[in-house]
C-alpha cells in the first residue's frame, strides 16, 4: 500500500538529500550565469548610465567567477558537512559535539550561501524574484538542519544519564 505524498514524514536523511539537491540548483544557476545574460552588455549599459566609471569587462568577468567558485565551494561544503554529520553515530559526548558541530558548520554554510547569493543580486542588478525559490530552499535546508540537531538532544540526555 503507498502513501500519499502529502501524508509522507519527512525521512530522517532529508537534510542529506536536500543539501544535494541545493547544490545541484545552485550549479543550474552558475551555468545559467545567475541570470546576467550577457556580462559584457551588462557592463556597457551600466557605464552608459554612469553608474561605473569605466567598462571593465575583464573586472566583471572575474568576479562573476569568483562568486561562482565561492558559491559552489559553500554548497560543496554544505554537503560533505552534513553528510560527515551523518557518517558519526554518537556514543560519547565527544562524538555528539563533533556531531554537533558538523551540523552548526552547515548552517553556517547556508548562510554564506544566503550572503553570497545577496551580493549577485547587489553587484549584477539582476531580478529578485529569480533568487526566491533557492532563498526558500537554503531556508529549508537550515530548518531540516534544525530539526536534526533537537532529535540529537535525545541523544546528548541519553549520554549524560
Amino acid at each position: 500500500m503507498s502513501v500519499l505524498v502529502s501524508k509522507r514524514k519527512e525521512s530522517k536523511f532529508e537534510a542529506i538529500t536536500f543539501s544535494i539537491e541545493i547544490h545541484d540548483m545552485l550549479i543550474d544557476l552558475m551555468q545559467r550565469s545567475f541570470g546576467v545574460k550577457d556580462i559584457d552588455q551588462f557592463v556597457r549599459i551600466k557605464y552608459a548610465h554612469g553608474k561605473i566609471d569605466t567598462e571593465d569587462f575583464f573586472y566583471y568577468r572575474a568576479l562573476m567567477d569568483n562568486f561562482k567558485k565561492r558559491i559552489d565551494q559553500y554548497a560543496s561544503l554544505l554537503t560533505s558537512d552534513v553528510t560527515s554529520a551523518n557518517s558519526i553515530y554518537p556514543k560519547t559526548i565527544k562524538e555528539y559535539e563533533t556531531r554537533r558541530d558538523f551540523q552548526n558548520s552547515a548552517i553556517i554554510n547556508c548562510n554564506l550561501l544566503l550572503k553570497e547569493l545577496q551580493r549577485v543580486v547587489d553587484k549584477f542588478d539582476v531580478d529578485v524574484n529569480i533568487y526566491g525559490k533557492y532563498v526558500d530552499a537554503i531556508d529549508r535546508e537550515i530548518g531540516l538542519i534544525k530539526k536534526w540537531r533537537r532529535r540529537d538532544n535525545k541523544i546528548k540526555s541519553y549520554l549524560q544519564g
